[in-house]
């Protein structure tokens, strides 16, 4: 048996994917009621779908409802925004920290969040690798030329010490970036940089 919310299933075919592959009890979220709706009338022939308009920050399941959890993508995209992978804003950090802490207690004892994403390890572990969430981490690369990552936290396990070690490092200050840059010379708006490119 099992039972995730996809944190904002969009209209991905995802949950219908894994309903096909024999897991027939699904609970898909989304906080677009308009999604939702589209989504249920789609797949009204899959009684062991389920749908319902959600926040991802604020679930409103009951502690310990989910063998599993999946998201595909949703975390990405609350940090799109961000200027800067290695210094993710306060504003975005508590964000991640609210979905993530949400997460945790929907999972059941032995139960999986499975994130995949095309954040990096050192980029993402640091948000996952929190011991307030209580479960483990650790994360498989895919793809060739482009990867993917897929991150596995199990609750109730405890994270490794180099994991609890990247947890830390997510609430210290930022080092000095080094040297300020000087700025560029100023040149005149006529001059052809291609010929004065020496070959």
């Amino acid at each position: 048996w099992l039972s995730h919310p996809p944190a904002g299933c969009g209209s991905s075919t995802l949950s219908y994917d894994l309903f096909q592959l024999g897991y027939t009890d699904i609970t898909s979220i989304d906080y677009s009621a308009v999604c939702i709706e589209a989504m249920r009338a789609r797949y009204t022939h899959c009684p062991g779908l389920h749908w319902a308009v959600m926040d991802a920050r604020d679930l409103r399941f009951p502690d310990g409802s989910f063998d599993v959890v999946l998201e595909k993508g949703v975390l990405d995209a609350m940090v799109a925004g961000e200027a800067d992978p290695w210094h993710v804003s306060p504003q975005a950090t508590a964000l991640l920290d609210r979905v993530l802490s949400e997460v945790s207690r929907v999972l059941r004892p032995g139960g999986r969040f499975v994130s995949i994403s095309f954040a990096q390890p050192h980029f993402r572990k640091p948000h996952y690798a929190q011991p307030a969430y209580g479960w483990s981490l650790r994360h498989e690369t895919y793809g060739t030329a482009f990867h993917y990552f897929l991150y596995t936290m199990v609750k109730g396990q405890a994270l490794a010490p180099a994991d609890l070690a990247l947890g830390r490092s997510l609430h210290e200050p930022p080092c000095p970036t080094g040297p300020p840059q000087l700025p560029p010379s100023p040149m005149a708006d006529t001059e052809d940089f291609l010929y004065a490119i020496e070959l």
